[in-house]
């Protein structure tokens, strides 16, 4: 009962959610702020994530197609869609959304695409490549759109902790973590603790109803909804095998957050910072749909050194 709970990632991101709604984050007396908890359970689900691959043997060559794609997508695509949100907000509002298009996909898109089956080895390598060209996209972004560009050594923390600490660790527990539904499991809950710690930090913005925040929500449902369905359905008609269905999905959808609420926090304000928390929770209930129905029919899980196809995560 209690693995079948662990093992089904849209129940425990639903789950995660309402706790954080109702009763907040975790508390503030606590010796790690939400900050920090929300990227030791990034590093976490990145590590399990990357511990399916054999990293060694992983090479840019063959999947020079899948970065150009990912970066095309995440760049291009999303950045210019949330741009264009930018500009139907004023002030500290349009600063954060601003940040939020300079930011690259979110890494947990390794996660996921591990988890619905998708292309995990080509996300991971995207993920890596498009991270260093953040060095210099990202900042160019900010200063063109905001007059001032974000710190570079600020961006190779986050490329220390989000990439090459994962990478490090994920050979180590690739040694004594060897069960699939164990790996997911963990990877649920490490989940789990990063949408309480975003989403509850930021609950009495959430919860305040307004004309602002409706605004800011459908802006979010039209980058993160409406750019995902649009690109699955064309996708899908032009036959786009499923793997790189799943993670072209990601690419196009998802973006780091955390990093942008961070950014946001350090460079502008708490107000500039709310964009990125409401992409989060819109991100949430797109992540539960995508995996319920969009691409529940294919849940892979490897067993026995097989891919099998299971029901329900």
């Amino acid at each position: 009962m209690i693995g079948a709970i662990l093992g089904n990632s849209s129940l425990m991101m639903f789950a995660a959610l309402v706790l954080a709604l109702s009763f907040g984050g975790f508390p503030a007396d606590l010796p790690l702020k939400s900050g920090d908890i929300s990227m030791i359970s990034l590093v976490v689900m990145l590590t399990l994530s990357l511990s399916s691959l054999d990293l060694k043997r992983m090479r840019i060559g063959p999947h020079v197609k899948g970065i150009r794609n990912a970066l095309l997508l995440s760049f291009v695509l999303s950045t210019g869609i949330t741009l264009a949100m930018a500009f139907l907000f004023d002030g500290d509002l349009r600063q954060g959304w601003i940040l939020e298009a300079s930011v690259p996909a979110a890494v947990s898109v390794i996660t996921f695409s591990y988890l619905w089956g998708g292309n995990t080895e080509s996300s991971a390598v995207s993920l890596v490549v498009m991270y260093f060209v953040s060095l210099a996209f990202t900042p160019l972004v900010t200063l063109a759109f905001t007059g001032e560009a974000v710190s570079e050594v600020t961006l190779l923390y986050y490329i220390g902790m989000l990439i090459v600490l994962p990478m490090a660790f994920s050979q180590l527990v690739k040694r004594f973590i060897t069960s699939t539904a164990l790996r997911g499991m963990l990877i649920n809950i490490a989940f789990f603790v990063l949408v309480v710690a975003v989403a509850g930090a930021n609950r009495d913005v959430l919860l305040d109803v307004n004309p602002v925040l409706l605004a800011l929500i459908a802006a979010a449902f039209v980058r993160i909804f409406g750019v995902g369905l649009v690109f699955y359905y064309c996708c899908k008609r032009k036959g786009i095998a499923r793997k790189d269905l799943v993670t072209g999905t990601l690419f196009a959808t998802y973006k780091n957050t955390g990093m942008a609420a961070s950014l946001a926090l350090v460079l502008i304000g708490p107000e500039a910072a709310v964009p990125a928390a409401v992409c989060m929770v819109v991100e949430v209930f797109w992540l539960i749909f995508a995996g319920k129905v969009l691409f529940s029919d294919g849940y892979l899980i490897a067993k026995d050194q097989k891919l099998v196809e299971s029901g329900d995560p």
